[in-house]
């Protein structure tokens, strides 16, 4: 008599067969997210590193014409915004009424901190003629947004009777990598000034000038990003809608920055229109400047600020994609990788092509340190506990090789 199965385990047999299919749909899920991460993250060191560089090449070609590539460059995002907006509000769901009942002053309000941050970076980088010295000058973002936090930012600590608003805390590695940073600004700008023949002639003065200009936009910039947390809250909103909006005012803001933006190009009033009709042409490629000091070549400034206004949309795209699929620390990872090699990038035989000083080897070398300890000393020294045990103690128990391990994974 051919032996009988359970009639109770016959049962259970479907169930068992159900959650190995949950589990291996679950490992593939995982794994499908685990590949979309690992792409995006290397589109993002490749796009943003173009980001960067694109974001200075563009200027050669437009060195006479700072305010319309200003303006134009913001521009374009409003169109492009829209084209996405106003379908997803008519047929889609992604921008909710809540999204779309957020007060239009609030846009302004980042709108004008963007507006001013970028007409300032946009004429402090055609006038700085090193692209890696540009790179650098932005890495004091850190200290900046680390002191207008502090005294603007609040967060909300959950307590058992009241949720009470205490002020942006920040450890021990943070001030020591600001610190870091900072040493690396002083020696990347002041130690060719110092050091070298003819450091002091107009030239290297006027750069030291648009240096200062480089770091003070930081200022309303940063001030652009606290006011988007304090202003917004726990409110989802999509990020196109949100960069839409602030584009919109971001270029109305640009439009009265027109006059101080001239004498800061050594225009009058009056010459700002025919300056801007030339940059106009000088976008399709033709010239209207021939002679004087700054003759225009712009037979590439279809091509630079084209590719600048495409990896600039990818760039911000993929950092939306990171911070969904992934975590703020691959983010911050990434945009730490783009920062020397952005630096070697302009060390090659292309357009903006500057020599490494010594100062520039030193300076990169103490901002990336300030840059790894600002962002992740926690990970380095578990790594490197992690590595240290494994390599000359072992582990003293369980416990703490559980800890160190997924450490290392994470």
């Amino acid at each position: 008599m051919a032996k009988q199965i359970p009639e109770e385990v016959g049962e259970q047999q479907p169930l068992l067969l159900d959650a190995s299919a949950v589990d291996a749909q679950t490992k593939a899920d995982n794994a499908a997210k685990s590949k979309m991460l690992l792409i995006s993250f290397l589109l993002m060191v490749v796009v943003g590193l173009g980001n960067k560089v694109l974001s200075k090449l563009q200027t050669i070609p437009m060195q006479n014409y700072p305010y319309f590539q200003s303006l134009w460059t913001t521009f374009v995002y409003i169109p492009l915004s829209f084209a996405y907006i106003w379908p997803m509000i008519r047929y889609g769901s992604l921008i909710t009424r809540e999204q779309r009942a957020i007060p239009w002053y609030k846009f302004a309000v980042m709108g004008v901190l963007d507006g001013i941050a970028g007409i300032m970076q946009s004429f402090a980088t055609n006038a700085i003629t090193s692209g890696p010295l540009i790179i650098l000058i932005l890495q004091s973002a850190i200290p900046v947004s680390m002191v207008i936090s502090k005294f603007l930012l609040k967060v909300t600590v959950p307590h058992k009777k009241r949720n009470s608003p205490v002020q942006a805390k920040y450890e021990w590695q943070h001030y020591v990598g600001a610190v870091i940073v900072i040493i690396g600004l002083v020696i990347v700008i002041v130690l060719p000034l110092v050091t070298e023949k003819g450091g002091t002639d107009t030239g290297d003065k006027m750069t030291l000038v648009w240096c200062g200009v480089l770091i003070l936009s930081c200022i309303p910039m940063t001030l652009s990003t606290v006011y988007k947390e304090k202003a917004l809250g726990e409110t989802e909103i999509d990020v196109v809608y949100l960069n839409g909006w602030v584009a919109i005012w971001q270029f109305l803001v640009l439009l009265p920055l027109a006059v101080p933006a001239g004498y800061a190009n050594n225009l009058h009033p009056q010459q700002i229109p025919g300056n801007f009709w030339d940059g106009v042409k000088c976008y399709v490629g033709k010239n209207s400047v021939v002679g004087g000091d700054k003759p225009d070549d712009c037979h590439l400034a279809p091509v630079l600020v084209n590719l600048y206004i495409l990896f600039n949309v990818l760039y911000n795209i993929l950092i939306i994609m990171i911070l969904k699929y992934g975590s703020a620390n691959l983010l911050w990872l990434a945009m730490t990788i783009i920062v020397p090699l952005s630096n070697v990038t302009f060390a090659l035989p292309i357009p903006g092509h500057v020599d490494f000083k010594f100062s520039d080897v030193v300076g990169l070398v103490v901002i990336m340190i300030g840059l790894v300890v600002f962002r992740f000393w926690g990970k380095v020294w578990d790594i490197a506990t992690f590595t240290f045990k494994y390599l000359f103690g072992g582990f003293p128990d369980k416990v703490d090789q559980d800890v160190t391990q997924e450490a290392y994974v994470n």
